[in-house]
């Protein structure tokens, strides 16, 4: 496992998230010698479906991980085909 992956999977721990609700995983390298890796993990819950992204970034030797959540709505319109200046 990664240094990187490593990293963000620690966080998840933190926040009980379980990998096993891993829907979207990337890990990318460019050239600069910068080191990415996001994970979307779904969350289960009663009321509203909820998501939470993780951003592990690594450039020379600094390492930041950070996560946010957002809800089922806006997950959606992330992942569709959303034309901005329509309602």
């Amino acid at each position: 496992m990664l240094n990187l992956q490593k990293e963000v999977y620690k966080k998840m721990n933190e926040l009980c998230d379980n990998p096993a609700q891993v829907i979207y995983e990337k890990h990318k390298t460019t050239d600069e010698s910068l080191e990415m890796y996001i994970v979307i993990v779904k969350i289960l819950s009663a009321d509203i479906p909820r998501f939470r992204i993780y951003k592990g970034l690594q450039y020379n030797k600094s390492t930041s991980v950070e996560c946010f959540t957002i809800n089922e709505d806006m997950y959606l319109a992330i992942t569709s085909n959303l034309v901005i200046g329509e309602v």
